[in-house]
């Protein structure tokens, strides 16, 4: 048993998913299937149930991810440690984050605030452009975003941008949609579906090619609130809209509620990461803030 292997089992387990825990750790889906498949034999016992639908942890083998968990996260701290032996961690970092980000920061913050209870948190909720504009302004120190990659030059220019992820718009469905069992949809195809939308700009600049490409599409409504959007997808058979990273970091998707369609077609690659002013680059909090973050992710 190896600190790797357990990291591959704390990924599938949060994920429900070999596929994208492959993708969340960079590596091939078939060296998770088999590191899994090594430490069962090892442990003598089955961690996971497999199947179509994704990788479930059985009841059992509870106890052993509790402690695989624990083993993570204290090697996870020694190695903060030490990079930040005899530093103090205290102040405030205020955050923003475009709609379907903050379910993926706060864990973060929950993690922080725990080890350093003097830290205070700012969580906001805007549009990418909007964000940008915060930062530049110091109303925000640290924004997580998502644009066009070919777009980033343009906006960005003077403040450092670090990146997480990147990927393509998706199309979801509820798990009873007729469509649900489709691993894609053509643009032709999503003219005829009726769409509820997150209040998102790289969403507003897809469906506005999507209605040049095919014609108008038929839009019930915008909103920001993604429960509105899963109860518009599971009581209209509605389809919504968004772009991976969002999709991925949402746990009534994880947890199978919804499937997610690839929409085929060429399309831009949407890059996701946080931006900050140049100055900020080096601030403790902020760093620290990141570290924890890919480790909680």
């Amino acid at each position: 048993m190896n600190l790797e292997q357990m990291m591959y089992v704390l990924e599938v387990e949060k994920t429900k998913s070999i596929t994208i825990a492959a993708l969340a750790l960079s590596v091939t889906q078939s060296t998770i299937s088999q590191a899994i498949t090594r430490l069962e034999h090892e442990l003598g016992m089955q961690l996971f149930s497999r199947s179509r639908n994704g990788a479930y942890l059985l009841e059992h083998a509870k106890p052993i991810l509790d402690k695989m968990r624990s083993v993570v996260d204290t090697v996870q701290t020694i190695k903060e440690d030490a990079q930040y032996i005899g530093e103090s961690i205290h102040g405030e970092l205020r955050l923003s984050a475009i709609p379907g980000g903050v379910p993926g920061i706060i864990p973060t913050i929950a993690s922080m605030k725990k080890r350093y209870p003097d830290l205070k948190f700012e969580l906001s909720e805007s549009a990418a452009r909007n964000i940008i504009k915060d930062v530049r302004h110091k109303q925000v120190d640290l924004g997580l975003i998502a644009l066009y990659r070919d777009d980033m030059e343009q906006h960005l220019e003077g403040l450092r941008f670090v990146p997480i992820d990147e990927g393509v718009m998706r199309a979801c469905v509820n798990h009873t949609n007729r469509l649900a069992g489709r691993k894609s949809i053509t643009m032709r195809e999503l003219k005829n579906e009726t769409l509820v939308l997150f209040n998102d700009e790289l969403v507003d600049l897809f469906v506005g090619e999507l209605s040049q490409a095919v014609g108008e599409v038929d839009v019930l409504f915008r909103t920001n609130n993604s429960e509105v959007v899963y109860a518009a997808l599971a009581q209209l058979d509605a389809v919504t809209i968004g772009h991976e990273y969002s999709f991925t970091h949402d746990r009534s998707v994880l947890h199978h509620d919804f499937s997610i369609l690839e929409i085929e077609g060429v399309q831009r690659v949407i890059s996701i990461g946080w931006v900050m002013r140049e100055s900020k680059s080096s601030n403790l909090i902020i760093r620290r803030f990141l570290d924890r973050f890919q480790y909680e992710g």
